[in-house]
C-alpha cells in the first residue's frame, strides 16, 4: 500500500507534463464529447481479488490468449468472443515463475510467452525469466477443451532462459522472419531472439529505453510494436512513446546516435540502471537514432496497439483510460475509461481482432486496478473487454 500511496504522490508532484501541454487530451485536440467514449462492453472478469491480466494475443480463429501476472503464471484463452457467452478456459500454469507478461505469434498459431519470479508486482528477481512456446499449430497432445478439428490442444515448452537479462517484458514479433521477436527490458535495453537458434542479442540501449529516476519501480521501456519499418516502445513513467527504425531482420538501422530532444529531464547518465546489459553478439547498442513519437499528460503509459493506419491506442494503466494518437495529424483523445471510474480499470495491453467480423474491436485487459486502486478505493478482479472502433475515422482515428 504504501507503495501505491508513494506512487500517486509521485505522479501528482513529477505532474509528468510539459511546459505548455495542457493535462486534459480530448481539450487539446478538441474532440467532440458526443462522439466519446466509443462502445465498450465486458467480454470476461475473473470472480475473484488480486487478479492480474497482463497482456493479450488475438488468433487467427478469432480466439484470445491472455497472460495473468497475478496471483499465479497462467495462460487463458478466450472463446466465442463474438457470443453473448465468451468462454475463459485455463491452458496451463508455467512452473517454476510467479507471472507472465508479453506474448506474442512467431510464427501461423505458434506463440512466446515470457515469465519469471517476482518479489512484488514490478520487482524482478534478476536472471529467473524465460521464454516458452505455446504451439496449436502441432500438437499431439489429446483434446481436452474446445475440441474441434481446427481447435487443437496446445503443447508447451520452455525455450530458454534468460539468465543475464533483468526485467524480459513487451514482445513482439519481426514480420517476416518467422521466430525473431524483439523484447524489452523495463530496466533499459531492447533484446533480439532467434527462439530458432536461441540466439539472444542486445541491439540497443539509449536513454529513452531507462526508468525515469525517482520513482518506485524499474519502468522504463514497456511496451512494444512494429510498425511500417521503425520499433515502436513506451517509456511508462516518462509518459512517452519512441520509436527507431529496424531493418528486415529485426536489428535497428545504424546511425550516428541523436537522442530525442524531450527524451529525459534529466543527466541520461544519472539513471542508466547499476546493471551492464550483456552483447551476445558484436552489436554497437547505442548507435541508432531515437524518434519522440508523442508525450502525453498522463501518470503512466502502457503497453499499446497499432491500428492499419498507424494510429496508436494507448492503455495507461492507472489513469483507468485508453487513449488514441493519430500520428499524421496529432491528435489524440481518451477513447475509452475515465480516471475516477471503474470501466477501465488498470487497463494494461491491447490487440485488435484479427477476422473480418472483428478488426475494428479493440480489444484490452485490465488489473483491475491492483496497483492503483480507482479513486484510491476500489479494486476489481481483472476482466477483458471488447471496444468498437468502427466509428473512428469520423472523429479523426
Amino acid at each position: 500500500m504504501y507503495l501505491l500511496i508513494l506512487t500517486t504522490l509521485l505522479a501528482q508532484t513529477l505532474g509528468l507534463t510539459a511546459p505548455g501541454v495542457a493535462s486534459d487530451i480530448n481539450a487539446v485536440n478538441h474532440v467532440a464529447a458526443n462522439t466519446l467514449p466509443f462502445p465498450s462492453h465486458q467480454l470476461f472478469q475473473f470472480g475473484q481479488l488480486g487478479t492480474w491480466i497482463e497482456n493479450v494475443a488475438a488468433r487467427s480463429n478469432g480466439d484470445l490468449l491472455f497472460t495473468l501476472l497475478q496471483p499465479t503464471p497462467q495462460l487463458y484463452t478466450l472463446t466465442a468472443v463474438q457470443s453473448n457467452n465468451p468462454q475463459a478456459t485455463l491452458l496451463y500454469t508455467f512452473p517454476d515463475m510467479t507471472g507472465l507478461l508479453g506474448i506474442t505469434e512467431v510464427a501461423p498459431d505458434i506463440f512466446v510467452v515470457a515469465g519469471g519470479k517476482f518479489h512484488g508486482t514490478a520487482d524482478p528477481i534478476f536472471g529467473t525469466f524465460s521464454l516458452w512456446q505455446v504451439s496449436f499449430a502441432d500438437s499431439h497432445i489429446p483434446c481436452k477443451i474446445n475440441c474441434s478439428p481446427d481447435n487443437k490442444q496446445p503443447s508447451f515448452k520452455k525455450l530458454l532462459d534468460l539468465p543475464d537479462h533483468v526485467y524480459p517484458n513487451g514482445l513482439t514479433s519481426v514480420p517476416g522472419r518467422l521466430g525473431v521477436i524483439l523484447v524489452t527490458d523495463s530496466t533499459g535495453s531492447l533484446l533480439r531472439v532467434d527462439v530458432n537458434s536461441n540466439q539472444v542479442d542486445t541491439v540497443a540501449a539509449v536513454p529513452e529505453m531507462v526508468p525515469v529516476p525517482g520513482w518506485p519501480f524499474l519502468m522504463g521501456i514497456n511496451g512494444i510494436k512494429i510498425y511500417n519499418g521503425y520499433v515502436y516502445w513506451s517509456n511508462s513513467f516518462a509518459a512517452t512513446m519512441y520509436r527507431m527504425a529496424i531493418d528486415k531482420d529485426g536489428f535497428p538501422v545504424p546511425t550516428s546516435y541523436s537522442s530525442s530532444d524531450t527524451a529525459m529531464t534529466t543527466d541520461p547518465a544519472a539513471s542508466i540502471p547499476s546493471f551492464t546489459p550483456k552483447v551476445e553478439a558484436s552489436i554497437d547498442f547505442t548507435n541508432v537514432t531515437v524518434e519522440t513519437v508523442v508525450f502525453m499528460p498522463i501518470t503512466f503509459m502502457d503497453d499499446f496497439a497499432i491500428s492499419d493506419d498507424g494510429t496508436l491506442w494507448i492503455t495507461t494503466n492507472p489513469n483507468n483510460t485508453v487513449v488514441a494518437y493519430n500520428q499524421d495529424t496529432a491528435k489524440s483523445a481518451v477513447v475509452a475509461g475515465e480516471q475516477t471510474q471503474e470501466v477501465m480499470a488498470g487497463v494494461n495491453a491491447a490487440v485488435f481482432g484479427r477476422t473480418a467480423t472483428d478488426s475494428h474491436i479493440l480489444y484490452v485487459v485490465t488489473a483491475g486496478g491492483l496497483n492503483s486502486p480507482v479513486n484510491g478505493t476500489f479494486v476489481e478482479p481483472a476482466k477483458v473487454m471488447a471496444i468498437d472502433t468502427s466509428n473512428a475515422a469520423a472523429v479523426g482515428f
